[in-house]
């Protein structure tokens, strides 16, 4: 199965931000400033992996349409690029999907965080699998923190 993620999504940005960007932009006193769309998920080191021209990279965190690696340069990826076929590989799965480059962030300390918008999958079963991985991380960290309260 070959399908495109957030299609109906993409007008509705563009009327917004007045280009095909993956994040909603937001004016505010001090200019603008990056809002995000989806929750992200904290996901263990080592637990998800993405894999890309013979390269495997530690997922750091993770939406139904957007993962963030680690990258220990700002020159990592290209932001703006489409890579095309990677995969994302679970523990008991694994999926390949175009990601697009969005950005390349400071991210605790002197690391940093490469976001990417999942723009298309190749396999079937993609969405209903990350939504439940996604809540049942949420559940397990929202329930870490209320006991931590």
């Amino acid at each position: 199965m070959n399908s495109k993620v957030g299609q109906g999504d993409q007008s509705a940005k563009m009327a917004q931000t007045g280009d095909e960007t993956s994040l909603l932009i937001a004016c505010d006193n001090e200019g603008k400033k990056v809002v995000r769309k989806s929750f992200r998920v904290p996901v263990p080191h080592g637990l998800v992996t993405m894999n890309h021209e013979g390269l495997k990279h530690s997922v750091k965190d993770l939406s139904m349409y957007g993962i963030g690696l680690l990258v220990t340069s700002p020159d990592a990826f290209v932001i703006g690029s489409v890579l095309n076929g990677v995969q994302i590989i679970f523990p008991d799965r694994s999926f390949h999907v175009d990601v697009r480059i969005v950005h390349i962030s400071p991210y605790e300390g002197d690391t940093l965080i490469c976001g990417m918008e999942i723009i298309n999958t190749h396999d079937s079963g993609y969405i209903d699998w990350m939504t439940r991985v996604v809540s049942e991380i949420k559940s397990s960290v929202l329930s870490n923190v209320a006991k931590q309260s």
